[in-house]
């Protein structure tokens, strides 16, 4: 599937710095908003950074973005000291987790950018059906 070509295809190249410092915030606010025992709690405000993210970036940052919030939330959440750990199922559910907020965020993307195509599409159409049977008067209605 490719990039969407609409409105939302921003090709900005601080989009992965902003989306960062997205992720970083995400990070200290669920640090200071649940106890470090809480790692279901912490894990949700994560995925939703992360599908936040997704949903306003092009793949190739949602991706990116994705990986560093996994980092971020296994090293500084999950363990307070930066220190990244693997431990089998739990760590796989979490990556899951994150990997599906991030698949979420790009479909709600491209859902966006059809309707955004199909609004485009039905505007055009109905100007040319206009200017074909001689309504067309040069202004665009209301």
């Amino acid at each position: 599937m490719s990039e969407p070509t609409t409105p939302l295809d921003s090709r900005n190249p601080l989009e992965l710095a902003a989306a960062s410092a997205a992720l970083i915030t995400a990070t200290t606010v669920a640090a200071a908003l649940f106890p470090a025992a809480d790692t279901s709690a912490r894990l949700v405000v994560m995925a939703i950074a992360v599908g936040g993210c997704a949903a306003l970036t092009r793949a190739r940052t949602a991706l990116s973005t994705a990986g560093l919030g996994y980092l971020l939330f296994t090293g500084f959440l999950v363990n307070t000291q930066g220190e990244l750990t693997w431990d089998g199922t739990t760590s796989s559910w979490r990556l899951a987790t994150i990997t599906t907020a991030t698949g979420l965020g790009q479909l709600c993307r491209w859902i966006q950018a059809a309707r955004i195509e199909a609004a485009v599409d039905a505007e055009l159409r109905q100007l040319l059906d206009e200017a074909a049977s001689g309504r067309g008067n040069g202004h665009h209605p209301a």
